[in-house]
């Protein structure tokens, strides 16, 4: 049997015995019968190949066209999907940095906040295209998600302490103490193995929990604590200097889109030469998050 028919034995499979008689079996009439069952056959299968196509979350551009120009018109009728951490100052932050890009190049995103764990799986497996934001190498674990090489934000992990008798020297130093942080933080799961550990999808509940004593230290970045604190409530709790580290994160495209890498390379680095980004983050910075969370 040829590789055609093996494939539409395989689509037909299901569909009823008696619809594929022999027209021998009874010459009148038979042969018309067969070719009209199998006219309704093929238009089941392409209504519903349509249907699952529609239900496709991500866009895919590629298999559509071979030139940059093409690719570009191709995206830009679609709204392009990235996934990132449920919105707290950082997130939000390096969202405008993001929208920013993608507009240059005519294209509509919709940001999705997620729990973080979740966010990266979500990306990875394709349901998004893209990941917003996250430290270098991360695509070394999740292999689907490709760098943009731009640094979007240098970022100070910072401890979060009622206590003051505790030094800050690396990671290493936070060993001795209970430790909290946001579930799906890549970068304070790799480096406190071993620790006594605590995850939660808030920072609000972090912070409880370092009010209560369940915890001795919160692990979150500058900017993100910044906002998280609330003076009225949170009056003990103070940022512990040094930084525990410093380190940098980057965008990442799902490998479907990375047709899409240099344009969106050249872009960021055109915003990164003009001061943009910087501006970017300062205004967020300045302003007023609460309405945004």
């Amino acid at each position: 049997m040829s590789y055609k028919l093996q494939c539409l034995s395989k689509h037909f499979a299901p569909l009823p015995r008696h619809w594929f008689r022999s027209s021998f079996d009874n010459k009148k009439g038979e042969t018309v019968n067969l070719v009209t069952k199998l006219v309704i056959s093929i238009l089941f299968l392409l209504i519903t190949s349509l249907s699952y196509a529609s239900n496709a979350v991500t866009v895919n551009c590629t298999d559509k066209a071979s030139n940059l120009k093409k690719i570009l018109s191709c995206y830009q009728e679609k709204t392009f999907i990235i996934s990132t951490f449920k919105k707290y100052p950082l997130s939000l932050t390096v969202a405008e940095i993001i929208k920013s890009a993608y507009s240059k190049l005519g294209m509509q995103v919709e940001i999705r906040y997620l729990p973080g764990k979740r966010s990266l799986h979500y990306s990875n497996s394709g349901h998004a295209d893209a990941e917003l934001f996250r430290i270098k190498g991360i695509g070394n674990k999740f292999h689907n998600l490709i760098p943009i090489p731009v640094v979007l934000m240098e970022i100070e992990t910072i401890a979060y302490a009622k206590r003051n008798d505790i030094a800050i020297n690396g990671w290493a130093s936070l060993k001795p103490y209970k430790i909290g942080f946001l579930r799906g933080f890549k970068k304070a799961e790799i480096n406190t193995r071993g620790m006594q550990v605590y995850f939660a999808e808030q920072m609000s509940s972090l912070f409880a929990l370092l009010v209560k004593g369940r915890v001795d230290l919160v692990i979150e970045s500058r900017l993100g604590g910044k906002y998280s604190l609330d003076p009225e409530v949170h009056i003990e709790i103070k940022p512990l200097d040094p930084p525990i580290e410093k380190f940098e994160v980057f965008h990442y495209l799902h490998r479907t889109n990375k047709s899409l890498v240099a344009e969106l390379t050249k872009v960021l680095l055109q915003m990164e030469a003009s001061g943009e980004i910087r501006n970017i983050i300062e205004t967020m910075i300045e302003g007023d998050f609460k309405p945004l969370l």
